[in-house]
């Protein structure tokens, strides 16, 4: 488990300490002998507390929010830790500080040593900007934490602060973890990507999330962020945690041009690592910002064609089931989606009710449903926990803004998804009020209920789908060395340094799990 914490400028002490205890008290990390404790490794900066411009809008400025002056600048030290060799299956109580000075006590969940059935949320898009996002977001942590005390954790694709470019703001990050998030933040792990108004040049989203680097140290093109693209393995899925932001960081890459390196090879090439590595779990699932898909506010985004034309070939590739996404605001079930064909698979959507249509609430008519994702990829919107919505366009609206002409194509007017509004074949519409998604999954498939939240802390369901597959993913192109057709069965054979077995048709690493 990753730990982060942020400590005013000068205090370079800090430590996590963890009890393998559920709601455990400061006496009981004062006088158990049980304490587990990880010195942090710590790294200073000056950040913008509050923007160096001020908002165009009075009622978005975060300065008048924050009680400051523009430009306002602090020195803060970044702590990071990470503890391992944790046991399986067992809750954590923990705390953060040095000497006599603690945090407040949260805990955690270890995945189970097998993990079966098992439960994670998705919040995205709190956009903290003043009290009023904030409270909003603060809803839907407080529901969270009130309704779903036995999810493992909570992705998060993005958008966490509303200023960022050269005037980000800290502020915004500070009430995101304090203001808005902690209730949820108290209770389970948050897994993290930037959105695209997360960049910053002070790199204000390095400093806040301890996740996995590996990807940055390897990939051609550096993103601008370390720790935006990492992979973890929970139970029989896989999720592939990456950033849509980078795809221009390639010398010579545009939009016109319909070509990213950056994607087509750092980002490839690293969803087949992945998936040779873990190439029998059930469900492939990735998360990110920006959309592939989409029919709100962003759809005809000038970047999408290009995200499209990258992605769309690696989806297919990798066989990826599910494509959880942030950034359009509003609720959107698409697919299951031909990746060659961008067309709705053939048979693939059932138990699907026919609903009264609401501009607002509902553009389908449609409510529910059954996707088997065996030759297709269904994508997913979850609207947003915060204050900033943006609401369904209507079947005529994508006719009118669809085209095939360059030269209009990125002008933030048109898309080239010919009957995109034919992809949505579920609930499509705005909740209205901060949401969340509960993603519950089993040997049955992967049922997401979505919920809105009121003052309270109460939810309300608003629509639920249900995931299944019904066939074992192939390989990808770029795997075929997890294959051996030369080695006899009970033959030792080395792959990429690493010994393996062969028996009965399937492949052993050294510790005994099957890997394919």
């Amino acid at each position: 488990m990753g730990f982060c914490w942020f400590t005013n400028g000068g205090i370079t002490e800090g430590k996590v300490q963890l009890i393998a205890k559920a709601n455990a008290t400061a006496e009981d990390f004062e006088t158990c002998d049980c304490v587990i404790t990880v010195n942090a490794q710590t790294k200073s900066t000056s950040l913008h507390y509050t923007p160096i411009q001020a908002s165009e809008s009075p009622k978005y400025d975060i300065c008048t929010a924050a009680g400051l002056p523009r430009n306002t600048k602090f020195d803060y030290v970044s702590h990071k830790a990470q503890a391992t060799e944790l046991t399986p299956g067992t809750v954590y109580s923990w705390r953060v500080g040095f000497g006599e000075y603690w945090s407040e006590i949260a805990q955690f969940v270890t995945k189970d040593a097998n993990q079966g059935d098992f439960s994670f949320l998705y919040m995205s898009d709190s956009h903290i900007q003043d009290y009023e996002y904030i409270n909003e977001a603060y809803k839907c942590a407080y529901a969270v934490s009130k309704n779903e005390p036995d999810a493992k954790f909570c992705l998060f694709p993005g958008d966490f602060a509303d200023t960022g470019g050269d005037t980000n703001s800290e502020w915004q990050w500070e009430q995101w973890f304090d203001g808005s998030m902690r209730p949820a933040l108290n209770k389970m792990a948050f897994v993290p990507t930037d959105g695209n108004h997360d960049d910053s040049k002070s790199l204000n989203y390095d400093y806040h999330f301890n996740t996995d680097w590996s990807f940055a140290s390897m990939a051609e093109t550096k993103p601008q962020f370390q720790g935006i693209t990492y992979s973890f393995v929970y139970g029989d899925v896989l999720f592939l945690v990456y950033s849509l932001q980078d795809w221009w960081r390639t010398p010579g890459t545009s939009e016109e041009g319909m070509q990213s390196s950056y994607l087509s090879v750092d980002v490839r090439n690293w969803f087949l690592d992945q998936i040779e590595k873990y190439p029998n779990t059930k469900y492939r699932v990735t998360v990110s910002h920006k959309n592939i898909f989409s029919g709100a506010g962003h759809h005809t985004d000038d970047e999408c064609p290009l995200i499209r034309n990258m992605m769309l070939p690696i989806f297919k590739e990798c066989e990826i089931d599910l494509a959880i996404q942030g950034h359009d605001h509003c609720y959107e079930v698409m697919g299951p989606v031909d990746p060659d064909t961008r067309k709705v698979v053939e048979g693939a959507v059932a138990d699907v009710e026919s609903v009264a249509v609401n501009t607002n609430t509902n553009m389908t008519g449609k409510s529910g449903g059954t996707f088997t994702v065996d030759d297709g990829t269904l994508y997913f919107i979850g609207a947003t926990c915060g204050r900033k919505r943006y609401y369904p366009y209507s079947e005529q609206k994508m006719i009118d803004e669809y085209t095939e002409d360059p030269a209009i194509l990125f002008d933030y007017k048109h898309h080239n998804v010919k009957d995109l509004f034919s992809l949505f074949t579920s609930r499509f519409g705005q909740p209205g009020s901060p949401s969340y998604s509960r993603f519950n999954v089993s040997d049955q498939g992967i049922e997401v209920v979505t919920y809105k939240t009121d003052d309270n802390g109460n939810k309300e369901e608003f629509n639920t789908i249900n995931i299944k597959r019904t066939k074992p993913h192939g390989t990808p192109t770029g795997c075929e060395s997890l294959y051996q057709p030369n080695v006899r069965d009970g033959e030792k054979f080395i792959r990429d340094g690493q010994v393996f077995i062969q028996r009965d048709g399937k492949i052993y690493n050294v510790l005994g799990e099957n890997v394919k």
